[in-house]
């Protein structure tokens, strides 16, 4: 898929008396791994450079697509070139590093240079709306306004003392009553664009700076000489929870922002970034420019903007973050580099903490992985010697780890005669902790109520007719519904197979759990925060605020409170079937189990007082399990690299996972076949090649699914051979019908 290169010739415009036309090599968003070559009309000439957004005919459509080479060879005579309509108005240019991060991105994850471009881009904001703002005027107070005028003065009253609101936000009696006052000159009246940001407010005061532990400056030391070298440097900052990692990021920052270069902060997931920003602006000022899908087309757009033109020089956000044009990039920080949501699960399936590396590398920037759990490929990497490791040791201020006690669910169900969601020692740590004054967290990674409909006469179970899975129970909002294509049904008056009515619901979510806490705590203020709760805008937000106010004693979700929290004042954290992942069908289980284990257990006793874990679990001598509440990371890699190395799993090896999916079973397992023998073709005795065969969920949103798992020692071949196959296949099978998935963190 490259480009031509530029010809002597095309580096000068078109002859003035009438030359040759130009052309450009340009990329489109569609699934086809190769370039298209357009005329440049004389009305774009002088405007055009890679990274030009332009408009191009593409059969009967018009789409938007990238100049990535201009000027380029002439096509072979005889060929019919269309040129472009015109350039996508408003649409800023691509950075060129930018641009090349996305050339890596087409050619590793095997997707369209299209493709990977749209990814890299802000949503387009669209035509700009403008709105008025009313504020009081400078030095006017409400006995300038006459008694009589009842009305204006209301209308005053109910403006801010400082600052501005819509004019719209106000009732028509008060907006015309707001407008007798503007003619007078005693409020002001101004337009400005929807969604503009507030006046900045004056950063770095109030920001208390830390002294040093000395694991932290131990590792911040190695950091400071690494950036002052300007060359690419990776680390893996290895620390338990609560060790102080974040401080050791902000003095890189620093660092990295007064040597005048810039810095990328990424988090895995959208509902960290609010009290982080909070924290950088008043670390850092107002110059952090904030990229998530969670903000507003605009908002991303002028942020994106800023990097771009250099206004803003600090950058954060979750995975799209990693494509953020921040200029003379000198630092990127990764933090929870383990977790999976850095890996975009739709083409192009990148993982933005890989890309951090070939983006460092690039810019001659330091890279920054931080973890309490690595995951096994980046601490496998320390230990060759490819990252350098640094070690930050207990918590800050000699803070003891939680205390971690492991409940048999077995017993449990002995002595109650009957299976309980909450064990006796859990209910007594709460009671316990909010007697004292102080806050709890419980974590269920299931949402709704029950998880399955079940007939206890015939065993059926209600599936989803669109995936091969169970629909879940939601009481809130009296539907069954399925959690990968979000279809939604009624509960079922009989059972589908027998006709059976007493149906019986197994399973339980945040839902059932959240209600079996209030009847045991009647007296706490309790709040669930799962991806139900936070649909609504702000939610997530405004539920993490109130905990970290103290309005809520105790929060129960699912993983979405597990990580990157620092609640000082919870003491207590119980995690629920800790066990129920391990029974998973993909080579990752036991790892997500232990992160997820120790990420939430380090959510405990973060503040003046020592923490407790209550673990339930139904095998609770699994290694996993014992390891997790243990804490013992290194032990549970030791273990985990010895089962990797003999089934030949990576980081041991490379992984490709290249599924074929089509409404039809029949046309998948036939598509299915012919992209297996394509990979034989191409190079497969190389290659530990497995399928094809159904997914484990065989059916999702109502296509069938055949998978293939192609492994081997050498990642550039095992890229290179699949790549071939696809060439082979590119006319048999639709590229719709083929997901190609590099180095997957799932095999669902």
């Amino acid at each position: 898929m490259k480009a031509s290169e530029p010809s002597a010739a095309g580096l000068f415009p078109r002859d003035p008396d009438g030359g040759e036309p130009l052309y450009a090599s340009v990329a489109i968003p569609v699934p086809l791994r190769r370039l298209f070559t357009y005329e440049v009309p004389e009305t774009l000439t002088g405007r055009i450079e890679p990274g030009t957004r332009v408009r191009v005919p593409f059969g009967p459509r018009r789409l938007e697509a990238t100049v990535v080479a201009f000027p380029v060879d002439p096509p072979e005579e005889g060929v019919k070139v269309k040129p472009m309509t015109g350039l996508v108005e408003g649409a800023p240019a691509i950075d060129p590093g930018v641009l090349e991060l996305t050339r890596f991105v087409a050619d590793y994850y095997l997707c369209s240079w299209g493709e990977a471009i749209e990814t890299s881009l802000p949503p387009d904001p669209g035509p700009e709306r403008r709105i008025k703002q009313v504020s009081r005027a400078a030095g006017v107070d409400l006995e300038a306004i006459p008694a009589r005028a009842r009305a204006q003065r209301e209308a005053f009253q109910a403006l801010p003392e400082t600052g501005s609101v819509p004019l719209s936000s106000l009732s028509d009696s008060a907006q015309r009553a707001v407008r007798a006052l503007a003619a007078r000159g005693q409020v002001t009246l101004e337009t400005v664009a929807a969604g503009a940001p507030a006046t900045p407010s004056p950063g770095g005061e109030g920001t208390p700076r830390f002294t040093l532990t000395d694991g932290q400056a131990a590792a911040l030391g190695p950091l400071i000489e690494a950036l002052d070298t300007g060359r690419y440097h990776p680390f893996l900052l290895f620390g338990s929870t609560g060790s102080g990692k974040t401080e050791v990021y902000l003095r890189a920052a620093e660092h990295v922002l007064a040597a005048g270069r810039g810095v990328l902060y990424l988090v895995p997931e959208i509902g960290l970034t609010p009290l982080l920003v909070s924290k950088l602006r008043r670390r850092f000022g107002e110059e952090i420019a904030v990229l998530h899908s969670g903000l507003p087309a605009r908002e991303r757009h002028r942020a994106w903007d800023g990097l771009r033109r250099g206004r803003l020089r600090f950058a954060v956000g979750a995975r799209s973050a990693i494509f953020a044009p921040v200029a003379d990039l000198g630092l990127i920080v990764i933090d929870e580099e383990q977790d999976s949501s850095y890996k975009q699960e739709e083409t192009p399936r990148y993982n933005a903490r890989d890309l951090a590396m070939v983006r460092a590398r690039h810019h001659d920037a330091t890279v920054v992985l931080g973890s309490a759990t690595p995951s096994m490929e980046s601490f496998h990497h320390a230990r060759e010697g490819r990252y350098r490791l640094l070690s930050l040791g207990g918590r800050v201020v000699d803070r003891p780890l939680p205390r971690v006690a492991i409940v048999d669910m077995r017993k449990e169900f002995v002595d109650a005669r009957e299976v309980v969601s909450l064990s006796r020692p859990l209910i007594d740590a709460l009671e316990q902790a909010l007697e004292r004054g102080e806050q709890a967290m419980v974590l269920r990674n299931r949402r709704g109520w029950a998880a399955v409909v079940h007939c206890p006469r015939c065993g059926y179970r209600f599936q989803c007719d669109h995936c091969s899975i169970a629909m879940t129970w939601h009481r809130s909002d009296q539907r069954l519904k399925c959690h990968y294509c979000d279809r939604q049904h009624r509960f079922p008056e009989a059972c589908a197979q027998c006709g059976f009515q007493e149906l019986q619901l197994l399973g339980e979510g945040t839902e059932k759990i959240e209600d079996a806490l209030r009847r045991h705590l009647p007296s706490a203020r309790i709040e669930r925060l799962d991806r139900d709760r936070a649909r609504r805008k702000g939610a997530h937000e405004d539920v993490l605020r109130r905990f970290d106010a103290g309005e809520i004693d105790l929060l129960v979700g699912t993983q979405m409170i597990a990580k990157g929290h620092d609640f000082p004042n919870v003491t207590v954290v119980g995690v629920l079937s800790a066990d129920h992942s391990l029974g998973i069908p993909d080579f990752r289980a036991g790892e997500r189990t232990f992160q997820l284990l120790t990420q939430v257990a380090g959510r405990a006793g973060r503040g003046e007082r020592p923490g407790a874990v209550v673990v339930q679990a139904f095998e609770p001598d699994h290694p996993v399990i014992r390891l997790a509440a243990k804490h013992d990371y290194e032990s549970f890699f030791e273990q985990e690299i010895r089962y990797r190395r003999a089934l030949r799993y990576p980081p041991l090896s490379a992984m490709v996972q290249l599924r074929v999916v089509d409404r039809e079973l029949g046309r998948a397992r036939e598509w299915a076949r012919t992209l297996s023998e394509a990979l034989q073709e191409a190079g497969g005795e190389r290659l530990l090649i497995a399928g094809p065969g159904p997914a484990p969920l065989e059916l999702l949103r109502g296509k069938y699914r055949q998978q293939i798992l192609v492994r081997s020692a050498g990642r550039r071949r095992l890229v290179e051979t699949v790549g071939r196959a696809l060439d082979r296949v590119e006319g048999k099978i639709p590229s719709r019908a083929i997901q190609v998935d590099v180095d997957p963190l799932s095999l669902m």
